[in-house]
C-alpha cells in the first residue's frame, strides 16, 4: 500500500529545526511544511492536503508566512507544497495569513450551497469551522450560484452533490495513490469543473466508503449513512473491525450510545493507515439485531438465557440455565468444546480454563476464506482473532468436519458470537436430537439438539483483545451495552467453571 506522506515507523528520518509561531521545533525534511505544524501542534487549516495522499496545493487555504531565516523578508506560502530548511521561520497568526485564508475560502464559498441544516457534514464540516475562525461570513458578489447535479449517484455506495464540492481532488487521488485504480477524475474547464467518473461508470471496489471519510465537506456522502443521525448525537469508542483477520483500527459510533450507526477507520500507521475496506465498514446486521418477541427465546437477541422445556425453548434467568449447562456437561464426559474466531483473547483464556476442568481440549470454528481478499486491506481471512486463538494453544477445525463430530458427540458445548452462524443452523438442525448441546452466542435458534442457551454480547458490547495477521494488537471497548441479562462471556464461563466445580471433583 503505498502512503507517499506517511513515514513508516521503523524507519524515522533525521529532523531538522524550523521556528514555528516563535517556537523551535524538530521537522521531517521529508514532509512538508504543514505536517511540522500540525506535528508541533499547531492547527493550520486543510482541504486538499491528506497526509495520506499525495499534496496538490490546490485549495490554498493552508497559507502561512514564511522566511528562510531570521531577519529574511517573508512570503505567504502555502503549507502543504512547501518544503521545511533548516531555520525556516514560520508564522501561522500573522494579519497577511489570515487575509489570504479569508480571500480562499470568500472564493470557496462562492458557489457553495447554504443547506448545512440538511448535509450529513454538518457538525464536522471543516468549511464551517474555517468560516467562522477566519471571520469569512459573507461575500462580495451579486452572481447567482452554479446550478449542479444533488444527489448524483456515482454506485451503490457514494451520492455526490455537485454544487456543494470545492474541487479538493481529494477523492481523486485516492484512487491514485491508494487502491492505484483510478476511477474519478476532474472534468470540465474553469468554472465548468467538475467531479466525475470515467465514462459515467458506477464506482466500483471495495473501498468506496473512504471517499466520504477523506471529503471535507459534504460533497461526498455515504448512502447507507444517509439522514441517519445528525453527528453530534453519535458517541464514539475505539474498536476493531470485526470482518476479517487484518483488524483494522475503527471507531464505533453509536446514537446516542444505543444503536451502531458508523464503523469508521482509526489511523494506525501499523495495520490499516487511515482506511478500512467497505466490507468492515458496513458489518452492521451482526450487532443490530433486534431483541427477540417478548417471552421467546427466538427471532433476534436471546436477552438471558433458555433452557429446553416441554414447550420448547423457554427463557429463564442466566443462573439456572448455568447450572442446567453443569449438569448436563458433568453427566456426559468429554463433550466436544469448539469456540467462535471472534472470541477474544480473554474470553478464550477463560474458555480454556472451563476446558481444563472437563479434562478436553477446545479448538476453534475456521472457515474457508472468501473472495474478498486483496493486495490492500482485506486479508479474506473471516477469523479476527486466528493468531491470537492459535498461539493460546487453540487448533483450528473446518465448519463440515465440525459438524461431522457434532453428529458424533454425546455432548457439545459452543461459545461465542456468530459460532452458529458459521457452522450454519440449517445444518445444525440436523444433529440429532440425543445430543445435548449447550451455545454461548448472541442468538438462539430452533434446534432440536439444543438444551441451553446462554446470551453472548456482541464485538461491540464487550472489552479485550484480538490479535491480528500481524501480531498487532487490536482493542474492542464497549461501544452500546447489551441487552438486559447479557454480561461479559469470560465471566459466564468462569461461573459455569464454577458450577462444574463439584462435579468435577467427584469424578
Amino acid at each position: 500500500m503505498s502512503q507517499p506522506t506517511t513515514p513508516t515507523p521503523s524507519d524515522k528520518p533525521a529532523t531538522i529545526k524550523i521556528q514555528v509561531d516563535g517556537r523551535e521545533v524538530e521537522a521531517d525534511p521529508k514532509q512538508p511544511l504543514i505536517r511540522a505544524c500540525h506535528d508541533s501542534g499547531v492547527d493550520v487549516p486543510m482541504y486538499c492536503y491528506h497526509p495520506g495522499l499525495t499534496p496538490v496545493g490546490s485549495c490554498r487555504i493552508c497559507q502561512v508566512e514564511v522566511a528562510a531565516a531570521p531577519g529574511q523578508p517573508s512570503r505567504v506560502v502555502a503549507a502543504c507544497r512547501t518544503p521545511v530548511s533548516p531555520g525556516m521561520v514560520v508564522q501561522t497568526d500573522t494579519p497577511k495569513a489570515h487575509e489570504t485564508r479569508r480571500e480562499c475560502l470568500e472564493f470557496l464559498l462562492k458557489n457553495h450551497p447554504l443547506d448545512c441544516p440538511i448535509c450529513d457534514k454538518a457538525g464536522e464540516c471543516d468549511l464551517q469551522d474555517y468560516s467562522f475562525n477566519e471571520g469569512q461570513g459573507k461575500g462580495r458578489s451579486s452572481e447567482p450560484r452554479r446550478k449542479l447535479e444533488k444527489r448524483k449517484s456515482l454506485g451503490d455506495v457514494i451520492v455526490l452533490d455537485e454544487e456543494r464540492c470545492i474541487l479538493c481532488s481529494r477523492c481523486v487521488r485516492f484512487f491514485q495513490d491508494v487502491t492505484h485504480k483510478p476511477q474519478l477524475t476532474v472534468s470540465g474547464l474553469g468554472s465548468r469543473s467538475t467531479i466525475s467518473t470515467f465514462g459515467d461508470k458506477p464506482l466500483t471496489g471495495n473501498y468506496q466508503g473512504n471517499l466520504a471519510d477523506i471529503c471535507p465537506v459534504g460533497a461526498l456522502t455515504l448512502k447507507p449513512f444517509r439522514f441517519q443521525a445528525r453527528v453530534w448525537n453519535l458517541s464514539k469508542s475505539l474498536s476493531t473491525c470485526a470482518e476479517c483477520s487484518r483488524g483494522c483500527s475503527i471507531t464505533v459510533e453509536a446514537l446516542r450510545g444505543k444503536e451502531v450507526k458508523r464503523f469508521r477507520p482509526r489511523f494506525n500507521a501499523q495495520v490499516n493507515q487511515y482506511w478500512m475496506c467497505d466490507t468492515g465498514r458496513f458489518a452492521y446486521a451482526p450487532v443490530t439485531q433486534p431483541l427477540a418477541p417478548a417471552g421467546s427465546a427466538l427471532g433476534g437477541r436471546l436477552a438471558g438465557a433458555a433452557v429446553r422445556g416441554y414447550g420448547g425453548l423457554e427463557l429463564v434467568e442466566v443462573e439456572p440455565a448455568l447450572a442446567e449447562a453443569a449438569d448436563i456437561l458433568a453427566a456426559h464426559p468429554k463433550p466436544l468444546v469448539l469456540l467462535s474466531p471472534f472470541a477474544t483473547q480473554e474470553e478464550a483464556r477463560a474458555a480454556l480454563e472451563l476446558c481444563a476442568t472437563l479434562g478436553v481440549a477446545a479448538r476453534f470454528v475456521s472457515p474457508a476464506p472468501s473472495a474478498l481478499k486483496d493486495d490492500l486491506l482485506n486479508t479474506g481471512d473471516p477469523c479476527p482473532n486466528r493468531r491470537g486463538l492459535t498461539e493460546l494453544g487453540l487448533a483450528p477445525v473446518e465448519p463440515a468436519q465440525a459438524r461431522v463430530e457434532l453428529a458424533q458427540a454425546r455432548a457439545a458445548l459452543l461459545i461465542g458470537e456468530r459460532i452458529q452462524e458459521l457452522l450454519e443452523p440449517a445444518e445444525l438442525a440436523k444433529l440429532p436430537a440425543e445430543l445435548r448441546l449447550v451455545v454461548f452466542d448472541v442468538c438462539a435458534h430452533d434446534l432440536p439438539a439444543l438444551d441451553v442457551a446462554v446470551g453472548a454480547p456482541t464485538h461491540v458490547e464487550k472489552s479485550g483483545q484480538w490479535l491480528n495477521i500481524d501480531g498487532h494488537v487490536g482493542v474492542l471497548n464497549v461501544a452500546v451495552p447489551p441487552p438486559a441479562g447479557v454480561g461479559p462471556l469470560e465471566r459466564t464461563l468462569r461461573e459455569l467453571r464454577a458450577a462444574l466445580a463439584p462435579s468435577a471433583a467427584t469424578r
